[in-house]
C-alpha cells in the first residue's frame, strides 16, 4: 500500500475561514482561501481533503476566486502521463491583501448604507 502525506485545516486555518465567513464569504471560498494562505499551491484534490469540501464546492470557490482574482492555476500533466491533467492553484493575493479587498467592501457597503439612511431621514 501507499503511503500519503495529507494535509488538513488546523485551528489557524479554521479561525480564519470562520473570520472570512463572518465577512460574508461563502463557507466553501473561506475555506479554500484558509487552505491556500497556507502553503505555495494545492490541487484540488489536496483542496479537497485539507478543507473538508467536494470537487465541485472546489470549483465553485475557485470560479469566485479567479473573478476577484486572487488566484492563479495551472496544469500540471500526471506522472504517468495517461489522463487529464491536475490543475494546480495558488493565492495570487497574499492573505492580508484579501482582507484589504474585503475591508474595502464592507466600508463602502456600510458608508452606502448611512447614506441612504440619512436620505430617508430626509424624506420622512
Amino acid at each position: 500500500m501507499k503511503e500519503l502525506s495529507i494535509k488538513v485545516m488546523g485551528e489557524r486555518e479554521h479561525e480564519i475561514s470562520e473570520l472570512l465567513q463572518s465577512l460574508e464569504l461563502s463557507k466553501i471560498v473561506s475555506r479554500t482561501v484558509a487552505c491556500l494562505a497556507n502553503t505555495d499551491e494545492m490541487t484540488s484534490r489536496q483542496i479537497e481533503a485539507a478543507a473538508g469540501i467536494r470537487q465541485p464546492e472546489v470549483s465553485a470557490a475557485m470560479r469566485v476566486l479567479r473573478t476577484k482574482e486572487w488566484v492563479v492555476e495551472r496544469e500540471e500533466k500526471k506522472k504517468l502521463g495517461k489522463g487529464r491533467p491536475v490543475k494546480v492553484y495558488r493565492l495570487d493575493a497574499t492573505l492580508r491583501e484579501i482582507v484589504e479587498a474585503l475591508e474595502e467592501e464592507r466600508i463602502s457597503y456600510n458608508n452606502k448604507m448611512v447614506d441612504d439612511l440619512v436620505r430617508l431621514r430626509e424624506l420622512a
